[in-house]
């Protein structure tokens, strides 16, 4: 799969922004003035010094982007400046992404040779459907580079692409749209959590009575929730009583009269466990030999 391993992630682009700003000859320096607004909100406006680069720079930087640079030429004679201003904008591959719900990002990155006096630069992150998920506008007063970042606030699996444009005026010059597409770039987010599972509840089956002479007696208990399987232990069951530990099934036969307290408890795979009580009354059979 293509990729554009130079303009990959924010702290890439910051290097290369560095070394292209302030590894250059000239020391001009202009105010950008920021108005950044998103879906999420709008950012107060702040000020940034930066450094303009040269007409070869911006060239050399577009063609690694395989883009063809934006010229605004002089439309009127008393313009001061250069007699074209040359810019070019970039947008990088979408990345971020792994964690269930962690954030998915895309850069852009704008730069002239000589400033503009009014730059709107839009920032937009698509899923392949062209889903639009999202966006940043930059609104730039006296700017000659800029860079920005779109962020997703959910990780959703799926193939993207980000798109970087911009508007650019200065008086007494031509204005021009510029626009740069990234590569498709899939995303692999994890799968959320499974749910916690409902709590493990144990149903209490009333207390019981049989006889001294009394066979094959059989009681099922049940529970919910949890995590299956489920293992059972008892206490206190009449003589002659047991309990399945797989399947919660007491059975056996009641041969001894009394009265008896019977503690049931499961235990989930889990490691949860519930307990019920009560009590199982043996009475003796008055006519045993009727």
């Amino acid at each position: 799969m293509l990729t554009r391993t130079w303009l990959r992630a924010a702290a890439p682009l910051t290097l290369i922004l560095a070394g292209a700003l302030l590894g250059t000859a000239g020391t001009a320096q202009a105010a950008a003035v920021r108005s950044d607004t998103s879906a999420a909100a709008t950012g107060a406006a702040t000020q940034m010094p930066v450094r303009t680069v040269s007409t070869e720079q911006v060239r050399a930087m577009a063609a690694q982007d395989d883009a063809q640079p934006i010229t605004l030429g002089k439309s009127s004679v008393g313009a001061t400046g250069p007699a074209v201003i040359t810019c070019t904008i970039a947008s990088s591959d979408p990345y971020g992404g792994g964690p269930y719900n962690s954030h998915i990002y895309v850069d852009g990155i704008l730069y002239c040779d000589d400033y503009v006096d009014l730059a709107v630069m839009t920032l937009e992150l698509y899923r392949q459907d062209l889903s639009r998920v999202a966006n940043r506008t930059s609104t730039l007063a006296f700017v000659y580079s800029w860079f920005s970042t779109a962020e997703y606030g959910a990780c959703v699996d799926a193939w993207y692409f980000g798109v970087a444009g911009a508007s650019l005026a200065r008086y007494g010059y031509t204005s021009a749209t510029i626009t740069d597409y990234s590569y498709l770039t899939h995303i692999s987010c994890a799968p959320p959590p499974p749910p916690n599972p409902a709590p493990l509840v144990l149903g209490n089956p009333g207390n019981r009575q049989s006889l001294d002479t009394a066979t094959n007696v059989q009681m099922q208990m049940s529970a919910t929730g949890g995590t299956k399987p489920y293992t059972w232990s008892a206490t206190g069951l009449p003589t002659g009583l047991s309990i399945n530990a797989s399947t919660g099934l007491v059975s056996g036969n009641t041969l001894r009269a009394g009265g008896y307290v019977v503690n049931v408890t499961v235990v989930d795979s889990g490691g949860r466990s519930a307990t019920t009580q009560f009590t199982w009354a043996v009475k003796r059979d008055g006519c045993a030999r009727c």
